[in-house]
């Protein structure tokens, strides 16, 4: 397919320092783009300052002093033009809903969602007519599964977001497009369980009793996700197809599990059906 927005275009991406956003930084870059990678921690932004291509900018989404002096950089040194934005920072924090401390959840919430909200609006002025807004969803943004309720509600947000801001920019035209990635095999998991080992850890012991079996079959399952899941490529794939077709995509599902689960979730399964599939899966 033709690309309408050429492989020297500038973007932007968040979340840069590790997994998906760090390979899709390198295969722009290799790819000829100039790409402003995001990160928090100055570690991150002195190796990315090595890089040929690329412009690291400290970019902590929950920062709103960051968040101004990175827009106010880029439109400085990009003629106050950009040609693609790509919301790729998360995390993802695992509780119970029944008693996850409200603090955690609002962290997931701020990270997700809000953060890339106010990311969006700093950059929005920046985008040229016909430019790529690229929002990091997940397969989790349209099923659900236990313990995982906060990261979920903040996912199924960001695709109300995009629905909508897909709508709202129509005039503009700038394309609005979701990545939905399965399980992907980045440090995220690893990230998530040492915070909810630390999190689960505040919890009440009597509160947390009820979930203690669930919550362990849950760890179990995603065990070994960091090693076992698919390569970050192909989500970078995504995020390049993205930014430079002709007819860009509004969701891309990536990986065999999420164009699975989301196909059953939509078609095939009642909501009694798939809950005892999850919990059956659980078990096992």
């Amino acid at each position: 397919m033709k690309a309408n927005i050429p492989n020297s275009s500038t973007v932007v991406v968040t979340g840069a320092s590790t997994g998906i956003g760090h390979t899709t930084c390198m295969a722009l870059t290799t790819l000829g783009f100039t790409v402003y990678a995001g990160v928090r921690k100055q570690s991150d932004f002195d190796k990315w300052a090595k890089i040929k291509g690329v412009r690291p900018l400290m970019l902590d989404v929950c920062d709103d002093a960051q968040i101004t002096a990175a827009a106010a950089r880029v439109a400085d040194e990009c003629d106050g033009a950009i040609d693609g934005l790509v919301n790729n920072a998360g995390i993802a924090v695992a509780a119970p809903l029944g008693c996850i401390p409200i603090d955690a959840f609002e962290q997931q919430m701020d990270v997700n969602v809000t953060g890339l909200l106010k990311v969006t609006q700093a950059f929005l002025p920046l985008m040229k007519e016909g430019a790529r807004l690229v929002n990091m969803s997940s397969m989790a943004g349209k099923v659900s599964f236990p313990g995982l309720g906060a990261y979920h509600a903040s996912k199924h947000a960001v695709e109300a977001i995009s629905d909508t801001l897909r709508i709202e920019l129509k005039h503009s035209g700038i394309h609005v497009s979701i990545i939905q990635p399965g399980r992907i095999a980045t440090p995220i998991w690893t990230s998530s369980k040492n915070m909810a080992d630390n999190l689960l850890g505040r919890i009440p012991r009597a509160k947390f009793a009820p979930y203690k079996t669930l919550m362990d079959s849950v760890s179990r399952s995603v065990r070994g996700a960091e090693n076992t899941g698919a390569s970050t490529v192909i989500c970078a794939k995504a995020i390049h197809h993205a930014l430079t077709a002709r007819r860009p995509r509004t969701r891309y599902a990536v990986g065999r599990d999420a164009k699975l689960l989301m196909f059953c979730r939509r078609f095939l399964l009642s909501d009694k059906m798939w809950d005892k599939l999850v919990l059956n899966d659980l078990k096992s």
